[in-house]
């Protein structure tokens, strides 16, 4: 591979560092600030998940002859959503502590989606490959907390429901 290539190989995996060290930062203060139980595992989880994403990338960063960065991303849309989240946690309310990851990680999973477009990507099968497994994995997570989240909202509304009725 030419030594452009390494470049916009390793900016691309930086990027999604980046965007893992967001979540893992996210995810960290969600575990610490919700007093739901189910919440703290499910949380703990997901940064765990991505706690593994970023060191992988790290070390495909450092194959190349870089340096993986330790920093979350500066600006955009995945920041913005953890910013949200951790407004949300301020009034430990749970839908839109929920509903601030689903932003974060449908942010993430286009960031990953946009970098596996890249021809420094599309040239790296082997790279493809993990990027596609974490995206997958992303997408899975999301489809949880998706699901957390409407189980709620059924449950609230039957709950209201039932006191009407009552």
């Amino acid at each position: 591979m030419e030594n452009t290539q390494n470049v916009g190989l390793m900016d691309a995996l930086n990027g999604l560092i980046r965007i893992n060290n967001d979540r893992i930062s996210g995810y960290q203060k969600a575990s610490k600030e919700t007093k739901d139980e189910d919440l703290k595992i499910l949380f703990s989880g997901m940064l765990n998940e991505s706690v593994n994403f970023a060191e992988n990338l790290a070390g495909y960063v450092q194959e190349l002859g870089g340096e993986a960065t330790q920093e979350g991303t500066i600006g955009g849309n995945v920041h913005q959503a953890w910013l949200n989240f951790k407004s949300a946690l301020l009034g430990h309310d749970r839908e839109a502590i929920l509903n601030s990851c689903e932003f974060g990680d449908k942010a993430a999973i286009e960031a990953y989606q946009t970098a596996m477009n890249l021809d420094a990507i599309q040239h790296h099968t082997e790279l493809q490959g993990v990027l596609l497994r974490q995206c997958a994995n992303l997408q899975s997570s999301l489809k949880i907390i998706e699901s957390v989240n409407i189980r709620m909202k059924s449950n609230r509304a039957e709950q209201e429901t039932l006191e009407r009725m009552g």
